[in-house]
């Protein structure tokens, strides 16, 4: 089963409280304060993990094994939080 981070389902749930009946999206001023803390959040999440997956590529790389180790156990704690059901 695939899981929905909290930000995700919050930022859909907005979208949705957002849509008229043709499917439009309508965000006012509300939906958008709402949704800005939840973008960031999101930004923050995604950036961490790109430099995660960045640093393991550098310690594949040098061949640093016990440190491409400790950055994938970082990366496979991150992805089980950000898919987490």
């Amino acid at each position: 089963m695939i899981g929905i981070h909290p930000i995700h389902r919050k930022m859909a749930w907005i979208t949705w409280m957002s849509m008229n009946q043709d499917g439009k999206i309508n965000l006012d001023e509300v939906a958008v304060n709402l949704l800005k803390p939840l973008l960031k959040q999101n930004l923050m999440m995604i950036r961490r993990l790109d430099e995660l997956k960045s640093l393991s590529f550098l310690a594949y790389e040098a061949q640093e094994h016990e440190w491409q180790h400790d950055i994938r156990g970082r990366i496979e704690a991150l992805e089980h939080d950000l898919f987490e059901v």
